[in-house]
C-alpha cells in the first residue's frame, strides 16, 4: 500500500511536501518554505537525509519521519526529529511502518538508544511512542525574558568577561556532565552564528555562555564559584554586545537552570515537552 524511501532517495522537494502536509494542523506552527525546510532541518537540527524516510502513496508523499544522530553524552542515540502523516492516513498503522524503519536505521547504524521529543500536551503521541517502547525521561521547559530591566544590575565581575572561541567554551563540558536538551546542545549551536564568553580563574575557563540576539544555549558556572555574580556578568555582557529585545532558553529537569530562570523572572512558554528514550537490545 506505501512505499518508504530515505530522504536521500527522493526530491527535498518530496520530503518537504510531506513535512508540511503533515504538520499542517499540528498546534505549533512549522510552515516554512523549501529553502528553509532544507536549511533548518537537515542543517542545526542535526537529521540527515540517509536516516530520514519519505512514505509515498500512488506517488504522492503521504508520510515522513526525520532522524539525527547525536553522540554527545557517552551513547549513540538516533533521534527522532519530527514524524508526522496527513490526516486522511492516519490510523492506517503507517506511523508505526515509519517507526519500523526509523529503528531499523538506528540497529544498522549500531546506536544503542532512540531518543525523541513530544509536545507533552499531545496524550495521543505520547501514548503511541510508549507503545512502541518508549519512556519519559525528562520534562523539556521553555521560558522567555526581557533583559531591559536587568541590565543596570550590579556587575562585580564584568572586566573578567572575555570573548572564547567554541573549543574554549566547550572545555567546560570537562566538568559540567548535566544533560543538555537537543536544541541547547554543543553539536546544535556550534553550526548557528552564536557568541561565546567566559571567564577564567587561575587560567581556567570556570564560567561560559553560548548565546545569540534571541537566545541562551547554553549559561554554567563551576559549583564553586556559583552565587558570586558570575552568570549575571556573562548575561550583561551578552545585553551589552547583542542587544537582544527577548531571550529564550530551555532546560531538561536542571534545578539550577530551573531556580536562575525564576531569579530573573523569566516567563514560562505556554508549551511543554517530554524527551523520551527507547532503549535497544544488543
Amino acid at each position: 500500500m506505501y512505499t518508504i524511501k530515505s530522504c536521500s532517495d527522493v526530491s527535498d522537494s518530496i520530503s518537504h511536501q510531506a513535512f508540511s502536509d503533515g504538520f499542517a494542523d499540528y498546534s505549533v506552527n512549522l510552515n516554512m518554505d523549501q529553502e528553509t525546510f532544507v536549511s533548518k532541518l537537515f542543517g542545526p537540527e542535526g537529521n540527515s537525509r540517509e536516516l530520514s524516510f519519505v512514505a509515498l502513496k500512488n506517488n504522492v508523499s503521504v508520510g515522513i519521519t526525520l532522524g539525527g544522530l547525536k553522540t554527545g553524552e557517552g551513547i549513540k542515540t538516533l533521534r527522532c526529529g519530527g514524524m508526522a502523516i496527513i490526516p486522511s492516513e492516519r490510523g492506517s498503522g503507517l506511523a508505526q511502518q515509519l517507526m519500523e524503519y526509523h529503528q531499523a536505521a538506528a540497529i544498522n547504524n549500531k546506536c544503542k538508544q532512540l531518543f525523541l521529543e513530544v509536545i507533552a500536551s499531545n496524550k495521543r503521541a505520547v501514548s503511541f511512542y510508549q507503545n512502541l517502547g518508549y519512556q519519559k525521561v525528562y520534562d523539556l521547559t521553555y521560558r522567555k525574558w526581557e533583559p531591559s530591566n536587568y541590565i543596570n544590575k550590579p556587575d562585580y565581575h564584568s572586566q573578567k568577561v572575555e570573548t572564547l572561541s567554541y573549543q574554549e567554551l566547550y572545555s567546560l563540558r570537562e566538568m559540567d556532565y548535566s544533560h543538555l536538551p537537543w536544541q541547547a546542545d554543543f553539536f546544535y549551536f556550534q553550526h548557528l552564528p552564536a557568541s561565546y564568553y567566559g571567564i577564567r580563574e587561575k587560567g581556567v575557563v570556570v564560567a561560559g555562555i553560548a548565546a545569540t540576539a534571541s537566545r541562551i544555549f547554553y549559561l554554567w558556572v563551576h559549583p564553586k564559584y556559583r552565587l558570586k555574580g558570575y552568570a549575571r556578568s556573562l548575561l550583561n555582557r551578552v545585553i551589552a554586545d547583542l542587544k537582544p529585545d527577548t531571550l529564550s532558553t530551555s532546560y531538561a529537569n536542571n534545578a539550577s537552570a530551573h531556580t536562575f530562570c525564576n531569579y530573573l523572572h523569566m516567563d514560562y512558554h505556554s508549551i511543554t515537552q517530554y524527551e523520551m528514550y527507547k532503549l535497544l537490545s544488543n
